[in-house]
């Protein structure tokens, strides 16, 4: 026998206008509490879509210093170098790859990279 759920309450469901009206006003400078109890919606709801929200500007503390394409270029010229020679030791991978933004002209490479 099949047996069909049948929700008892309507505890955590919220309309949509409502939710994207509170984030919106969290966004705009408002408080996530203040806005959750304006609107009675519960704190973690509302700060959980407020968090999915938001896309982070950076991970980490690095800055990615070559584009997708440049990184993909610089892979697979290190590939063929060394399929062409005997295999590159780790210390001639990072030679290459410090000579990389040198050769194109990087200005903003760190200045401790000279010394290779």
């Amino acid at each position: 026998m099949v047996h069909k759920y049948k929700r008892k309450t309507n505890q955590g469901s919220c309309d949509k206008d409502v939710m994207q009206m509170a984030v919106n006003l969290c966004h705009a400078g408002e408080s996530v509490k203040g806005t959750a109890k304006k609107y009675g919606l519960a704190y973690a709801t509302l700060y959980r879509h407020i968090k999915s929200g938001k896309v982070t500007p950076k991970l980490g503390r690095f800055r990615p210093m070559f584009s997708e394409y440049e990184e993909i270029e610089l892979m697979t010229y290190l590939k063929d170098m060394d399929s062409v020679i005997f295999g590159l030791t780790r210390d001639e991978f990072k030679n290459l790859a410090y000579t990389y933004p040198k050769k194109k002209n990087y200005l903003s490479y760190p200045k401790s990279w000279d010394k290779y």
